[in-house]
């Protein structure tokens, strides 16, 4: 059944905290995409985009679809891109009501590690942007297979810019988490939050396993679209509808309801990213 406005606060939806919907590989079929995505019970969308360019054209998508929403950020792979002035660029953004938070930044040491400095000094100027602004933080981990050191990196400039003077408690989402279990404790007491996605569905990932300590409350839902699509959809486009797979797959995983879990994480990202209902959005409720 169609619920409006009215009937959201007990509604059990669920929002994608991590889409990039404004890529070309959904120009095609967008509007079809958010209706399945309403369609799945999905209300809210959340973009994080990767450089100034992508950040217009995320606000773009956010005017043509209610409940869709931006970030602003230079991700660590675009860095090196960076023109004089972009930095300045994007805390600019911040003020704009459509963005709701700073990402997605951090670092990518998986197909290098040139730049690292260049990386690491970026970060820091998103994180601080983050505390100027009151806004959550989306932050960007990726490292070679085996190699520990970018989440110790990302850590280190996380407590760095936390024992300077002035500004709001950080706070924010390590993206696509899937551990080490210590990493879990460290993003937990830095005040963070975990987002989990389509790797949550992965037979041999592991996620599960390296998530099972985090509480919900600490927890929210993401795609990454179209990126990562969950089982059984592995391999194809990813899209925000496939939200609901992975809330069934967090429920299987922790022997609870879907509506739980589609309860406690929406409520988590609406606390988090500052979401309220807005005028003329209907949406599906979840249910098992």
């Amino acid at each position: 059944m169609e619920l409006d406005f009215c009937s959201l606060l007990t509604a059990h939806v669920l929002v994608d905290t991590h889409a990039h919907l404004y890529l070309a590989a959904f120009d095609a079929d967008r509007d079809a995409v958010v209706a399945r995505a309403r369609a799945a019970g999905v209300t809210r969308i959340l973009m994080p985009p990767t450089d100034v360019a992508s950040v217009r054209t995320a606000l773009g998508v956010c005017d043509r679809y209610a409940g869709v929403r931006a970030m602003a950020a230079v991700h660590p792979t675009s860095v090196a891109e960076m023109a004089p002035g972009d930095l300045a660029t994007i805390e600019a953004f911040l003020a704009d009501g459509r963005v709701v938070a700073v990402g997605e930044t951090g670092l990518d040491y998986y197909w290098t590690r040139d730049g690292a400095d260049a990386q690491r000094a970026s970060f820091a100027a998103h994180a601080r942007m983050a505390r100027r602004a009151d806004l959550p933080l989306v932050v960007h981990v990726r490292d070679v297979a085996g190699s520990e050191e970018c989440a110790q990196d990302v850590l280190a400039v996380l407590r760095g810019v936390t024992a300077e003077p002035g500004g709001a408690p950080l706070r924010g989402v390590f993206h696509c988490f899937g551990g080490p279990a210590w990493l879990a404790d460290e993003v937990l007491g830095l005040g963070f939050h975990v987002g989990l996605g389509g790797t949550l569905t992965y037979r041999k990932g592991g996620v599960p396993e390296a998530t099972a300590g985090i509480p919900l409350e600490r927890i929210v839902l993401e795609t990454d679209a179209p990126y990562l699509a969950p089982s059984p959809h592995r391999g194809s486009r990813n899209e925000p509808a496939w939200t609901r797979l992975v809330a069934e797959r967090l429920a299987e995983a922790r022997g609870l309801r879907l509506e739980d879990v589609a309860a406690a994480t929406t409520e988590a990202a609406e606390r988090l990213f500052g979401l309220t209902p807005e005028p003329n959005e209907s949406v599906i409720a979840v249910e098992s």
